[in-house]
């Protein structure tokens, strides 16, 4: 089988490039991915390219609302897969967060690694070569450095052009502004957790073992935290990483409190970026999403129940983390109601600390990072 693969991708490697454009995310139709793609339909570069979409359930997408897009499923040896090494040999442009996509070996394919955001945790060993890309994204210098740490090399292809899925939090949309509309409240949180054990993975990105995931997360917790929410007239949204394995997080079903799993966002169409622009304020712990979040200038908490655990597990690629963190610092359940408090009375000590650290993290603050790189890739017929 291996050998048979190998043939057919050199046979169709000597086939020329096609108007093709491939589109991949690991957490589904979302992300810098869906984020550009959607620019694209924006400028009916449909029209111009042919655009394939490799997502986990192709079912599940509206496809009349793509024309000139085909949604294919991933993985398997049928005859799919076929088409799937052929595809990605003649396309023109690939646009990947995490699975890489393309093979060809010459100057004629363009490989973008779109990322899913800018570590401060350490990831080195996590990602493959970066021999294989054409270009990596990021937002900034200093992000670029980051990153190319986390990658170990690859600082010769950063280009510094913004997030797409940044844009999308100055924008509205239909699924995410539908899903609010069945809730009432003053102020909106959302908390990021970040996960500890991954799906179908012996991988843990913590130090220390334990029955749950999500730090301070118990019953009692939960119980007087929706007394403190409903007080205060506000709604927590706990959306779980893409990767979380929910066999070790516990849902409540409370009034002020609603949980989110990635699945049930893609059944909703709702965004996350979309969504976080809607919020009031972030709680996370060391996500990167909350570099993203600066752009808006809004509160952030960080949860830092495992930070030591952490820290004497996986680590960080800067020296003091803390450093990077302007927000209230959340290690107990107290600390947890105090920024809640602090939200609901427009309190808010760190405006000045958030908007130096953004200025370090993203070059740019608008809502243009996707036109950017259609046009730094020319691909809408304009030079840069």
């Amino acid at each position: 089988m291996k050998l048979m693969m190998h043939c057919l991708l050199r046979l169709f490697c000597m086939l020329p490039v096609k108007n093709m454009v491939l589109f991949e995310s690991m957490s589904g139709f979302q992300d810098n991915s869906k984020a550009l793609f959607e620019e694209m339909m924006a400028q009916q570069l449909n029209i111009k390219y042919k655009m394939v979409w490799f997502v986990a359930n192709p079912e599940t997408i509206n496809h009349r609302e793509y024309p000139n897009v085909r949604f294919m499923k991933k993985s398997g040896l049928t005859r799919k897969s076929l088409r799937y090494l052929y595809y990605n040999c003649v396309a023109k442009y690939c646009f990947y967060t995490h699975e890489t996509l393309g093979y060809r070996s010459d100057n004629q394919q363009i490989r973008f690694f779109l990322t899913h955001g800018t570590p401060l945790k350490d990831s080195r060993g996590c990602f493959g070569p970066t021999e294989h890309h054409t270009y990596i994204l990021s937002t900034s210098s200093f992000s670029a450095d980051l990153r190319s740490t986390s990658l170990l090399g690859g600082a010769d292809k950063m280009q510094i052009l913004g997030f797409p899925r940044n844009d999308t939090m100055y924008r509205e949309d239909k699924g995410t502004n539908q899903f609010l509309e069945k809730y009432n409240y003053k102020k909106m949180i959302v908390w990021l957790p970040t996960f500890k054990r991954i799906n179908n993975s012996n991988r843990m990105d913590f130090a220390m073992d334990a029955a749950q995931d999500v730090s301070l997360m118990s019953p009692e917790f939960f119980q007087t935290l929706n007394e403190k929410l409903a007080s205060a007239d506000t709604l927590l949204l706990i959306k779980f990483h893409p990767n979380q394995d929910l066999r070790f997080v516990s849902f409540y079903d409370l009034t002020h409190i609603v949980t989110l799993s990635n699945a049930e966002m893609l059944d909703a169409s709702i965004d996350l970026y979309a969504l976080l622009g809607k919020t009031d304020a972030l709680i996370t712990d060391f996500s990167s999403v909350y570099f993203d979040y600066l752009l808006q200038n809004k509160p952030i908490g960080f949860e830092l129940g495992d930070i030591a655990n952490y820290s004497s597990g996986r680590g960080f690629l800067v020296e003091e983390p803390l450093d990077y963190m302007p927000g209230e610092k959340i290690r107990e359940a107290n600390d947890f109601f105090k920024f809640v408090r602090l939200v609901a009375a427009d309190q808010d000590e760190y405006v000045l600390e958030r908007a130096e650290l953004c200025t370090k993290m993203n070059h740019y603050n608008d809502n243009n990072s996707a036109k950017r790189i259609i046009k730094f890739l020319e691909m809408d017929g304009t030079n840069t």
